[in-house]
């Protein structure tokens, strides 16, 4: 004969709970996967187009993009006379890894001046040498950090006096750091730049002597998405040049100020321009004068196509 032995109620509710127990420890190494295997949260980046003005971003685009861009930075005016300065750079590049992209570059520059104290009549258009570029992201943006920083190193070879337009071989290298973040979520951006050049280039008046220089440029900007493929902003950028290549002794600084626009003009085409006059300026050779039309111009402007692969 079998005998029933009826479970007592604390008996029962033991049971009951060994059972929850068990279920739970089972699924929690099932829950501790799924948490792992969850995407982090998407950090809101910086627009990586050119959208800036002269100022350019952070980004350097996805390992395989390949970029070629038709950039053309004007100068107009001095003290007298007439002085217009054209220098285009064609520049093909390409992202290598997440944090390093390359680029080569080649110059024309076009130069036509009339009547400019200190200056030779001059108008002409001539290759004007090239470039290599190297840029690492050194800083990425992330949930605690809301800047991206970059820097590169762009070596250059260049065959025509930049001021006065005669032959001219310079050997020099800019330095840049790039920095942005966003002010808005997907409305407002800011974005800064710090770049130091330093060069010796030949006397056009004396072959086979050479200058040293270097200049500073200092530049921040801040543009706003006033549609979805339209960016209007405004930039500052603030240059010091140098008689020697250290960036000891200065010689001359200028402040300008201007509107910048950038134009999607599809998903791979993009189109920047600015206009900046100078707005404050001081030259050693012009110590009475307002604004330094020795070193620099009344005037800067840039035209900028990029195409995107």
């Amino acid at each position: 004969m079998i005998h029933h032995v009826k479970a007592s109620r604390p008996d029962a509710l033991a049971a009951v709970s060994l059972a929850l127990s068990a279920a739970i420890f089972a699924g929690a190494p099932e829950q501790a996967r799924a948490a792992d295997a969850a995407p982090a949260p998407e950090i809101a980046q910086v627009p990586g187009d050119d959208i800036f003005g002269f100022t350019s971003p952070s980004d350097i685009g996805n390992p395989g993009d390949m970029a070629v861009a038709n950039e053309n930075d004007g100068r107009a005016g001095k003290r007298d006379g007439r002085y217009f300065a054209l220098n285009q750079k064609l520049e093909i590049s390409r992202t290598l890894t997440p944090d390093w992209w390359l680029a080569g570059s080649f110059f024309m520059a076009h130069n036509n001046a009339r009547n400019v104290t200190g200056l030779p009549d001059v108008n002409r258009y001539q290759f004007d040498g090239f470039s290599f570029e190297i840029a690492h992201k050194l800083v990425n943006r992330d949930a605690t950090n809301p800047f991206a920083v970059t820097l590169s190193a762009e070596p250059r070879w260049g065959r025509v006096d930049g001021v006065g337009g005669l032959r001219s071989n310079s050997w020099g290298a800019t330095f840049k750091l790039f920095t942005d973040a966003i002010v808005v979520p997907d409305k407002l951006f800011w974005a800064g730049n710090i770049q130091a050049t330093t060069q010796t280039s030949e006397d056009p008046a004396a072959p086979g002597e050479w200058i040293p220089g270097s200049t500073l440029l200092l530049s921040t900007a801040l543009t706003w998405q006033a549609a979805q493929n339209l960016f209007l902003g405004a930039e500052a950028r603030y240059f010091t040049t140098f008689d020697s290549a250290s960036f000891h002794h200065p010689v001359g600084r200028a402040l300008y100020i201007g509107p910048t626009l950038a134009w999607k003009i599809t998903d791979k085409i993009v189109f920047n321009t600015t206009y900046q006059p100078q707005v404050s300026g001081h030259s050693a050779a012009s110590r009475n004068q307002n604004l330094d039309l020795d070193n620099f111009e009344r005037a800067q402007f840039r035209l900028k196509l990029v195409v995107n692969f």
